[in-house]
C-alpha cells in the first residue's frame, strides 16, 4: 500500500493506518499491565482484580518468568489472558511466590508430557 509515496494521498493513508494501529497495540498492551489490583493465588485457581479487570483462571503452561517480570497466560473459563507482572510493583515476597507458582506450572505441564 505504501509502495510507493510520492503522492500526499498514500502519505495521509499510512500515517492514518499507523495511528489507528498504535491506538489498538496501546490498548492491548495497557490491559495486559494494569497499574493496581490483587492477586489471589490458591491451588488450582488465580484471580486477579481491579477497578476494570477481574481475571480468574489457571496458570498456563505458556506463561513466562524472566528477570524483571512474570508474564502470565492465564487460561480462563470462557476466555484466555495475558497478564504481566512486573517485579518493582509488587513486594518480593508477593513477586517470589508468584515466580514460583508459575514454574510450578509450567514444569508441571513439561512432566506430564
Amino acid at each position: 500500500m505504501c509502495l510507493f509515496l510520492s503522492s500526499f494521498l498514500a502519505i495521509l493513508i499510512c500515517i492514518f493506518a499507523n495511528l489507528i494501529t498504535g491506538v489498538i497495540v496501546g490498548r492491548k498492551v495497557k490491559a495486559c499491565q494494569p497499574q493496581m489490583g490483587v492477586i489471589i493465588l490458591e491451588p488450582s485457581l488465580f484471580r486477579f482484580e481491579n477497578d476494570a479487570h477481574k481475571i480468574e483462571g489457571q496458570i498456563s503452561p505458556k506463561s513466562k518468568v524472566f528477570t524483571g517480570s512474570v508474564w502470565l497466560f492465564i487460561k480462563g473459563f470462557n476466555n484466555n489472558h495475558w497478564l504481566i507482572i512486573s517485579a518493582n510493583g509488587v513486594d518480593k515476597q508477593s513477586y517470589a511466590r508468584l515466580k514460583r507458582a508459575v514454574l510450578s506450572a509450567v514444569n508441571g505441564a513439561q512432566g506430564s508430557k
